[in-house]
């Protein structure tokens, strides 16, 4: 990614762009809002009031003026933005591409379908929590004639509840969002999550009752022996072998050693989510 020099000053006061939810305080805070949010951005946030604030309280004078001035002229999102990415320099010009591209398909997009591709950037780096209370938000208001979007939104919730291991309430938004959209995807998600959130005996009745999907359970089975291999070869399971055998042999002083330093990974990898 390379070094990035920082512009201007901190802001004092910090600027809130309209219904974002977040206060910024400084050109670098302003950049890296834009690339996350690249799918959210519509003329509403080409303002004058941005330009006067990086001029007022972030001292970047030249810039601030030349914002106003495209501001005033109501010149096209993207290229306001590429001003704004050109003085400071901080993407690579691949990134700064992408970015363009993203507000480019966004401005043919409606506020739902926007929302939507926030949650799903935010599934994409795990973020499923939070994804998942962003696709609710998005279905309560969600029109009544928006269905090929609802059912979007359910698969949606469906693979955040699935990566939180809630199997039985992923099953049933996979199963709405197939009888909306009909997509096989949704439904082969449906089947994981059955095959996954009940026991043997209940899933063998489940597929005497749908023998329409024998065929795919047994490649499913397959595909679940190979997993289950690839675990026990792992890094990770060797070592939870490991400290299961530490405590049954009651070396208590390796085991409880084993055990801090996996819980300060996790520690870690926590602050890095």
């Amino acid at each position: 990614m390379g070094i990035r020099i920082c512009l201007g000053k901190i802001a004092v006061k910090g600027y809130e762009p309209e219904h974002m939810g977040r206060k910024l305080y400084s050109v670098e805070e302003l950049c890296f809002f834009l690339q996350e949010n690249a799918y959210l951005l519509d003329e509403s946030f080409l303002k004058e009031e941005l330009g006067s604030w990086l001029e007022e309280e972030c001292e970047l004078k030249e810039l601030g003026e030349e914002l106003k001035r495209g501001a005033k002229k109501k010149i096209p999102l993207k290229n306001w933005v590429r001003i704004l990415f050109d003085y400071t320099g901080f993407f690579e010009p691949e990134e700064v591409q992408e970015i363009l591209r993203i507000i480019a398909l966004g401005e043919k997009s409606s506020i739902y379908e926007k929302r939507k591709a926030g949650a799903d950037a935010l599934v994409k780096k795990g973020y499923y929590r939070a994804a998942l209370e962003k696709y609710r938000d998005i279905l309560r208001i969600l029109p009544d004639q928006e269905e090929q979007i609802k059912g979007h939104l359910l698969h949606g919730c469906g693979v955040c509840l699935a990566n939180m291991f809630y199997y039985h309430q992923a099953g049933e938004a996979f199963l709405k969002a197939y009888e909306i959209t009909q997509r096989t995807e949704s439904y082969s998600q449906y089947l994981w999550t059955r095959r996954l959130a009940v026991n043997q005996g209940e899933y063998l009745d489940f597929l005497r009752e749908h023998r329409e999907v024998y065929e795919e359970s047994l490649e499913m089975e397959e595909i679940l022996d190979g997993l289950k291999e690839k675990w026990k070869e792992s890094e990770k399971s060797l070592l939870l072998e490991k400290i299961r055998r530490k405590k049954e042999n009651y070396d208590v002083a390796a085991y409880q050693e084993l055990l801090k330093e996996q819980v300060e990974e996790l520690k870690e990898s926590y602050l890095e989510l």
